[in-house]
């Protein structure tokens, strides 16, 4: 192997298809069961057993159809962390004794919950967020005019999203850099405590504490990023149900009103999930680079070579006798007396 894995490999590549074909199955059955609530709601007075019937079907193949896509998205994530810890395990068996045990550590301790969300939910979650929204949205766009204006909220939620990526990779990788240095000077420092090798600087406990404040408030500006995203899809998804609600005031009939807050509700929810498929995405992508450099086989992770001991007749050649004080002098062999 002479790099980090890819995602879309081997097997990976039929388990993305099944999940952007799950993604899809979505949204058509939430179009379906709006559609079966404004069908339920407009029936005459009653017992309205079959529409109440397929509304109720729907809902147990919407429950069904995300078991589903858990279970397929866990093996697509799976898939893709136990290759990666191959790649690092060869690695770290092709470099020998030439590299410093911290920087694997971090690597294990640290990018491999990354990149099992960056799997499970980053790329391919993004991937199948963003295709279940379009559908429902351009069906909706389509088929049901008094949505159109209830839409525009999402999109400008859309794009306050996309403008908080780049903030929110920077506090990431800022957040990431500042883990790493703890996490390389705890291993150093517990190695020379169980040693019991002598340090001038005292135990690290202050310089513990400088760089604990410091992954703090890297993992605090982190969590504003992420938290904006959330806070804009939200706010886009009930933006959007007010509008709908204030269209309808006034309305002489109410009966689309269930299935068209429901469709927004779906839009919305997968615009949250978007957004957090981008903040696992990013996460994993600096993840996926640090990997990468790690594993690529360069000379300068390759295991060090030594260097061929002289031979003694050249060392005896070469080497001039030295006395303790004055300058170098030839060696010289003495000769035997005659007899």
């Amino acid at each position: 192997m002479t790099g980090a894995p890819r995602l879309l490999a081997g097997k990976r590549r039929a388990l993305a298809a099944l999940l952007t074909a799950l993604a899809l199955g979505e949204a058509v059955l939430a179009v379906l069961f709006a559609a079966a609530l404004d069908r339920l709601l407009a029936h005459p007075p009653g017992a309205p057993v079959m529409p109440l019937l397929a509304a109720a079907g729907i809902a147990v193949m919407a429950a069904a159809m995300l078991l589903l896509a858990r279970w397929v998205g866990e093996d697509f994530a799976q898939s893709f962390v136990t290759d990666c810890r191959a790649a690092l395990f060869e690695a770290a068996v092709r470099q020998g004794e030439g590299g410093s045990d911290a920087r694997w550590l971090t690597v294990l301790i640290n990018d491999m919950a990354a990149l099992r969300n960056y799997a499970l939910r980053g790329t391919v979650r993004l991937w199948t967020s963003v295709l279940a929204a379009s559908a429902a949205a351009l069906w909706a766009g389509l088929t049901m005019p008094q949505l159109r204006e209830a839409l525009i909220p999402l999109a400008i939620g859309a794009g306050v999203i996309m403008l908080l990526v780049w903030p929110l990779a920077r506090a990431i990788t800022v957040q990431r850099r500042e883990r790493g240095r703890l996490n390389r000077f705890l291993v150093r420092r517990v190695r020379a405590e169980l040693a019991g090798a002598p340090s001038a600087k005292g135990h690290g406990f202050r310089k513990l504490a400088d760089m604990s404040g410091d992954l703090a408030r890297a993992s605090v500006r982190r969590a504003w990023g992420a938290g904006a995203m959330d806070a804009a899809a939200t706010l886009a998804g009930l933006a959007a149900a007010l509008v709908l609600v204030w269209q309808t005031i006034g309305s002489p009939t109410t009966a689309g009103l269930a299935g068209s807050l429901t469709l927004l509700g779906f839009i919305a929810a997968r615009l949250l999930e978007s957004a957090r498929a981008l903040h696992a995405r990013i996460g994993g992508r600096i993840a996926i680079g640090r990997l990468t450099a790690l594993v690529a086989p360069t000379a300068e992770h390759a295991k060090p070579k030594r260097k061929p001991r002289p031979k003694p007749d050249t060392l005896e050649r070469a080497v001039p006798l030295r006395l303790p004080f004055g300058p170098a002098q030839p060696r010289t062999i003495p000769k035997e007396p005659r007899a």
